[in-house]
């Protein structure tokens, strides 16, 4: 795919030395807008607010790994004209920018996400700059990781660049944390080097389906997406928080309950708090990951929501019933 002429530019900005979090991912302006309900095919609905903000999994995941008190710098591309605003807001939330370029040429990547009345979400996205990552830029990004670093990726940079990125980091010593959102829809869009997979049900089923493993149990394609890819698999399954198969066994954690207002980032949130946490335990990564998740829905937003680690550790976390938990996305 041609991005035409024009070359990213390095955008300078924050050094912080070498971050324990590198995110390879998209960086998108999120137009969040509120309807009744979702609307169904030729149906008109009437949005009852609007507001736009920093999103995309990669910006959402890079601040909730900030937030969960990681060092974290990102790695992709914006545009150049409409950049400005977006990697302010990620120096804001303590992000270190230096890895995004500046594509010349090119919109930045945008996301339009309808929110209904009971916090359900659909969410069409754009992808404009983040489609025009070079290998040059992520070569770059991964030039000074070390063992112990962790590298994040998702489904919303084209797949190419992220195998090569978890190639670069494998041979590094880092560890690859994958997550595979959007669903892959073939084969050459696996991406393989990674230490942790991270799916909901949609996607574990749709990567289950590409290898061949012939289950339609949760609990049962997880571990054959484990054995056949040779990863640690989590997958969420909202309410009734994740299943996982970590070093060949497989197990369930519940999630909080809370009053949910918007999901939009619960599964961002998640992600970003399993790599942060690398290093710890890993149930209590897990543990620690769904309350984060579990937070981020009780507010609105994307970015905005993501909650710190001490408010995720506070005791005052809230609990209260409802019918809508958990990371959803």
């Amino acid at each position: 795919m041609s991005h035409g002429r024009h070359s990213p530019q390095p955008c300078a900005v924050i050094e912080h030395g070498s971050p324990h979090v590198v995110v390879m991912g998209s960086v998108n302006g999120d137009e969040r807008v509120r309807v009744p309900a979702l609307p169904k095919p030729g149906v008109t609905v009437l949005a009852t607010a609007t507001d736009r903000a920093l999103g995309g999994k990669g910006a959402n995941q890079a601040v909730a790994a900030a937030r969960a008190g990681a060092r974290v710098r990102i790695v992709g591309a914006v545009g150049r004209v409409d950049g400005t605003p977006l990697l302010d807001e990620l120096r804001a939330h303590g992000v270190d920018t230096s890895g995004l370029a500046c594509v010349p040429g090119t919109a930045s990547g945008r996301a339009i996400v309808l929110v209904d009345a009971e916090a359900e979400n659909t969410i069409v996205v754009i992808p404009g700059a983040n489609h025009a990552l070079t290998s040059d830029v992520v070569r770059e990004g991964c030039a000074a990781l070390s063992p112990g670093d962790v590298v994040v990726l998702q489904h919303e940079i084209p797949p190419p660049i992220s195998r090569l990125a978890a190639r670069l980091a494998r041979a590094a010593g880092a560890t690859v944390v994958w997550n595979a959102a959007p669903a892959p829809v073939s084969l050459n869009e696996l991406v393989p080097n990674v230490d942790l997979l991270v799916v909901n049900e949609h996607e574990l089923a749709a990567i289950a389906a590409l290898l061949g493993v012939d289950t339609a149990a949760p609990h049962e394609q997880i571990r054959g997406v484990a054995d056949r890819t040779g990863s640690d698999v989590v997958c969420t399954l909202g309410a009734r928080g994740a299943i996982f198969c970590h070093d060949g066994s497989t197990g369930a954690m519940p999630a909080r309950r809370v009053d949910a207002v918007d999901t939009t980032a619960a599964g961002d949130t998640f992600v970003g708090y399993l790599a942060a946490l690398a290093h710890e335990p890993f149930e209590h990564r897990l543990r620690t990951a769904l309350a984060a998740a579990s937070l981020t829905v009780t507010r609105p937003g994307a970015a905005s929501s993501i909650p710190t680690y001490l408010e995720v550790t506070s005791p005052h976390q809230p609990r209260g019933a409802t019918a809508h938990e958990g990371p959803q996305q």
